[in-house]
């Protein structure tokens, strides 16, 4: 299936995913009151955490594997079976660590109910294959067994979510929700392979992929999982809620374009078995540019209207989220840089060495500067040691690919854009100076953003993605 196809299909889930977590996130926020939601975002990320370790490079190897081996449907098996019990084996370790945490640690006893339900999610995020679905480019499975599932779970939400002590019920449907992927996931699966463990003993040469990537997995969670998990532990559930909710919102930004890089892996992989370079060049400018074309701008306006994005989803008592939320925003663009040169060039290339080498780096930052601005700051100081560990990683990542020369990264396009950014400071300007009503200011500023987007991009930038998009006849004249 064509790159396109798939892209829309895995937008679609994504947009699906962010959609649903604009609509549900506002619900809850306003039912379940900040301390709750903190409660909730501190569990569910604290399992998310656990999960990287049962998990290791399992998601990354498997993408890549399973994108080698589908025109061979006794090797597509073999590779199935194998990632699928090297997945069980890291599982059962981590779940009895986990138990045991639950047990000794405190401030997780206090909430071991709701850490004891989160063993289905752990289990769940585990085995849900969605590496097997991605290498054989599935994405039409993906999106609508996706959307389905969180269209029940949306419903479920709004009918049994009612009042504050419903967050163990929100919690609960949460975790059913990556429970009912998994097992649909598993029963289609076999339509295409079977698990065998005759060859399972077999798995040297992915074990040691499973690693690498793995420690790089974990070392990356120092600066981004574990940031709520440490917030939780030396702040309070209400500094939790404003991170967490700061984080929410820039997850639903940067998702779009991750839809992409999450599709263009495998074939990269593929491209890159057939030698064909010129098509793997081509396909690594279109990601620059549509990443420059749309972040910049999202960026500037996401950081100038924070208060009143904060407002809208999340309601009042969240104004402690702005400042975090702003912190944050930068990130869509530095963190889509990273995820298309480790996506889409590092790891096709099997330089996963570079890849490593970078998650070092940011997981000493992360680790240093959690110890010396969390406990003082909260949610701020949270914020500040996400945006500089993913910021000197992807410059870590710059410049390996600048000093190798792998591939060409379009400064000019970045320098073009971030000039084309400088009149939506103004437009800005002048709607709060104009405008006091909250409806009024921020329909006129998105309004005239659109306008000044296209503005740019097609009249001054003669941006050829927006040009094709829209079929624009200005190319012919």
């Amino acid at each position: 299936m064509p790159i396109k196809q798939n892209f829309i299909y895995n937008s679609i889930l994504t947009l699906s995913q962010y959609i649903i977590a604009i609509i549900v996130f506002p619900y809850v926020s306003r039912v379940l009151g900040v301390n709750n939601i903190g409660i909730v975002g501190f569990i569910d990320n604290t399992i998310n955490y656990f999960s990287l370790f049962a998990l290791m490079g399992i998601n990354l190897v498997g993408v890549r594997e399973v994108a080698k081996s589908k025109f061979d449907d006794q090797e597509l098996s073999l590779t199935y079976s194998k990632l699928l019990y090297l997945t069980g084996v890291l599982t059962t370790i981590v779940l009895c660590i986990y138990i045991v945490v639950i047990l000794t640690v405190p401030q997780f006893k206090d909430y071991k109910t709701l850490f004891y339900i989160g063993v289905a999610k752990l289990i769940s995020l585990s085995f849900v294959i969605e590496w097997f679905y991605r290498g054989v480019e599935k994405f039409k499975y993906i999106a609508v067994r996706g959307c389905v599932v969180k269209l029940l779970y949306v419903l479920l939400v709004f009918f049994l979510v009612i009042e504050k002590e419903d967050y163990i019920i929100y919690f609960i449907l949460t975790v059913l929700m990556f429970v009912v992927n998994t097992v649909i996931n598993i029963l289609y699966a076999r339509k295409w392979v079977r698990f065998s463990f005759a060859c399972c003993w077999k798995i040297n040469s992915l074990l040691k992929q499973v690693l690498v990537l793995g420690v790089y997995s974990i070392l990356t969670s120092m600066y981004t999982t574990f940031n709520v998990m440490y917030l939780g532990l030396v702040s309070t559930t209400t500094q939790v809620g404003y991170y967490f909710t700061a984080l929410k919102i820039y997850t639903i930004i940067l998702g779009l374009f991750s839809a992409f890089t999450g599709v263009v892996m495998p074939r990269m992989s593929s491209l890159l078995a057939q030698n064909n370079r010129s098509e793997f060049d081509r396909i690594i400018n279109i990601s620059f540019n549509i990443l420059v074309t749309f972040c910049v701008p999202i960026v500037i306006v996401s950081i100038l209207i924070a208060p009143q994005i904060i407002e809208l989803l999340s309601g009042t008592g969240y104004k402690g989220a702005i400042l975090p939320m702003q912190i944050i925003m930068p990130l869509v663009l530095v963190v889509g840089v990273s995820q298309i040169l480790v996506h889409q060039v590092l790891i096709p290339m099997r330089l996963d060495k570079i890849v490593l080498h970078a998650s070092i780096i940011g997981c000493f930052t992360g680790l240093l500067f959690n110890v010396l601005f969390v406990e003082i700051y909260g949610s701020i100081g949270t914020a500040f040691v996400l945006v500089s560990s993913e910021l000197l990683v992807t410059l870590y990542y710059v410049y390996k690919i600048c000093q190798s020369k792998i591939v060409q990264i379009p400064w000019k396009l970045f320098l073009c854009n971030f000039l084309g950014a400088v009149p939506y400071l103004i437009v800005y300007y002048f709607c709060a100076e104009l405008f006091y009503s909250f409806w009024t200011m921020l329909v006129s500023f998105l309004f005239a953003s659109a306008v000044l987007f296209f503005v740019i991009q097609i009249l001054f930038l003669k941006n050829e993605i927006i040009l094709n998009l829209f079929h624009i006849k200005i190319i012919n004249k």
